[in-house]
């Protein structure tokens, strides 16, 4: 068992400050051995995720195997509960996953267009700099080794209107962000919804109505 000494307890609490103070609901830190992982997890991305073969998906990330062993190298890991704009409809949860595949002039349509914004702009606004900025600070802090995940697909290269993610083909060219990119946890494996059962939290399950919660996770060490 990984036992929390003053130092790491004092900045715990600066980070989980710092983490509020950027748009997160909550945050707390959990020894490394708490997340949970599985091999299944790519499936996920492989089949039915538009984000495949995306700088920060699979298969240009760390294999779930890879990772797991990088992970016990790790005394450590924040989670951070970001706040969203973001509210699903029950009719649009029900149907994300063909709605991000087919477009269309239904009001159906317009509708996740209207909710996909409010995504993208959440993680390139809010989410994806805030982890950044965590990682930053804890490295500040003396953890070498701090590194933050993403909570999906990488939006840095969003329009100005939050309508497209304007990335480079995938699988052929370097990141325009390539310093700023970090892996999407679920395809390094992360269970995330049974990490926090483990943990004793709860994640809304599919489909989800109203306001879903948005994860990220900085490893610490």
């Amino acid at each position: 068992m990984v036992r929390l000494n003053d130092s790491d307890e004092k900045n715990f609490k600066e980070l989980r400050s710092l983490a509020l103070g950027l748009g997160a609901n909550d945050a707390f830190v959990v020894p490394a051995s708490e997340i949970v992982l599985e091999n299944r997890t790519v499936l996920k991305c492989r089949f039915g995720c538009i984000g495949y073969i995306s700088h920060v998906c699979p298969p240009l990330i760390p294999t779930v195997d890879e990772f797991r062993t990088m992970l016990q190298e790790y005394s450590w890991v924040m989670l951070v509960d970001w706040k969203t704009s973001v509210k699903l409809d029950k009719d649009i949860s029900e149907m994300f996953t063909r709605l991000s595949f087919e477009s269309g002039g239904s009001e159906l349509d317009k509708k996740y267009l209207g909710q996909m914004k409010n995504i993208i702009r959440d993680r390139k606004e809010i989410i994806q700099p805030g982890t950044l900025q965590l990682e930053k600070e804890a490295w500040k802090m003396g953890y070498a080794m701090a590194f933050g995940t993403f909570p999906g697909m990488c939006t840095l290269c969003a329009s100005d209107d939050y309508t497209t993610v304007d990335c480079v083909e995938k699988g052929t060219s370097l990141c325009k962000h390539y310093t700023a990119i970090r892996p999407c946890l679920m395809g390094l494996g992360i269970r995330l919804d049974k990490t926090l059962e483990k943990l004793g939290l709860d994640l809304p399950k599919f489909p989800v109505l109203g306001i879903p919660q948005q994860y990220t996770i900085v490893l610490l060490d």
